[in-house]
């Protein structure tokens, strides 16, 4: 399953019309959460690797310039948050329970990533 969602994953970054931004405290979330021991069984270091190059590669960097404001419930996913509205981003994709319910912020859709290729296609 991680194999066959990278490989889409990195069709949608090769998009011309998707901009995928990425800043050093996002970055390092997601290592973190990818390097769980829990994730070893699923995500080979390969794939890990292929992510990394990935995200190098495609993704636009940026710095985290406004500090949003938001009643989500783990504080420190506010970052995200200020990232979108930093950029500003036409909708943030993620898979994190916290994030996906508040629905949107600051009228930036939060979408689930299946959503997100559903968007896209049509």
């Amino acid at each position: 399953m991680i194999g066959k969602r990278l490989a889409t994953l990195a069709d949608v970054l090769c998009r011309n019309d998707v901009h995928v931004y990425m800043s050093e405290q996002l970055l390092e979330e997601i290592q973190t959460v990818i390097a769980r021991p829990k994730f070893d069984a699923i995500i080979s270091a390969e794939s890990r690797q292929a992510f990394q190059d990935m995200v190098d590669n495609v993704c636009y960097w940026t710095p985290i310039t406004i500090q949003a404001k938001s009643p989500i419930r783990d504080i420190k996913d506010i970052f995200i948050l200020s990232m979108a509205e930093s950029v500003p981003v036409d909708c943030i994709v993620s898979g994190d329970k916290d994030l996906t319910e508040l629905k949107s912020h600051a009228g930036i859709p939060i979408l689930q990533y299946s959503e997100f290729l559903n968007k896209i296609d049509n």
